[in-house]
């Protein structure tokens, strides 16, 4: 059976809008009016805003086979795209392209054990991918699985996704799959704060809200942007979620952190975001210890994890968290 478009609304994850379209399943994890401003200031930052970074379909059914079709368009700088699929929480299939010369593709996983189980799909986050025709079996169950809580994520390229090949591995999908969370990732690659983000409300109440901003501010911002964006930022989002518990995750290690750049030095530049985060009543983490400081677990040897990366990241990150629910 193929899952309708009602099906499919159901249990996907992450997505703050979503079409039905005659290619396929489209979701959406920016506002209209927010990918209006990238589309107005920033080309391509407006090109990431479709990226499916966080989305997933997760759901129950006694079908011993999955299937769907897809298409992918440009998300990001990187030129590839992978699927992960999860049965019960245990990685079952991992498929893509690199680089993506084929845009689009089948993607599907066979011999499901007999019984009901927990399906999970990661979609890429570094390009946008389009479902159509997902199938399984005629007569098959089908179940969406609620999620336990609600999280919205704000970042750059490292929050996006850059450079995890499972896009399930992500740091930010690691939460969301660690916390059971409906999760909209709203990061951009090379992004700094960005009140604009904020400038109406998203029409969602998340329980647990991240914030990593800071590395591109530092590397590409005079002093006095750098202060005026992350004031206005802070203060607007401590404002918009009062009930929200907010982490602000400082910036983490990176291998050129000892040059002086226009702001100053970096440590100066998490400093300050982390007292002005402090004084606006919002939880702070230390992002410096979350990664390794060794470039075998960047991708570039410097700044975006790989995939060894976001495991390190997750593990010591999910902790402090946990701490302060």
């Amino acid at each position: 059976m193929i899952l309708t478009a009602e099906q499919v609304k159901s249990a996907a994850r992450g997505y703050l809008d979503f079409e039905e379209k005659e290619d396929g399943f489209h979701f959406y994890r920016f506002r209209d009016w927010q990918m209006q401003h990238y589309k107005d200031t920033n080309a391509g930052h407006f090109m990431k805003t479709t990226a499916t970074s966080g989305i997933n379909l997760d759901f129950m059914t006694d079908s011993d086979s999955l299937g769907f079709t897809y298409t992918v368009t440009p998300g990001s700088s990187r030129k590839f795209y992978y699927f992960d699929v999860y049965v019960d929480g245990v990685m079952n299939l991992h498929c893509g392209e690199d680089p993506m010369w084929i845009m689009k593709g089948e993607v599907k996983l066979n011999g499901i054990p007999a019984g009901e189980h927990r399906i999970t799909v990661w979609l890429p986050n570094l390009t946008c991918a389009v479902l159509r025709d997902i199938t399984l079996d005629d007569g098959a169950s089908f179940r969406p699985v609620k999620a336990k809580c609600k999280m919205l994520c704000y970042g750059d390229s490292i929050s996006q996704g850059y450079d995890a090949i499972f896009p399930s591995l992500s740091y930010t999908n690691q939460l969301a799959r660690h916390f059971d969370a409906y999760s909209v990732n709203q990061c951009i690659g090379g992004e700094r704060f960005v009140p604009e983000l904020l400038e109406k409300e998203l029409g969602y109440d998340p329980d647990i809200v991240t914030v990593a901003y800071g590395t591109n501010d530092w590397s590409g911002l005079t002093r006095d942007v750098f202060f005026a964006n992350a004031d206005a930022f802070l203060e607007k989002l401590a404002s918009l979620y009062p009930s929200s518990k907010i982490f602000v995750i400082t910036p983490l290690w990176r291998g050129d952190k000892d040059k002086v750049t226009k702001f100053g030095s970096y440590f100066e530049a998490v400093k300050y975001i982390a007292d002005k985060a402090g004084s606006c009543g919002l939880n702070v983490i230390d992002g410096y210890n979350l990664t390794p400081h060794t470039s075998e677990f960047y991708s570039d040897q410097r700044l975006h994890p790989n995939d060894l990366g976001y495991m390190e990241y997750a593990a010591k990150l999910i902790p402090e968290i946990e701490k302060k629910l």
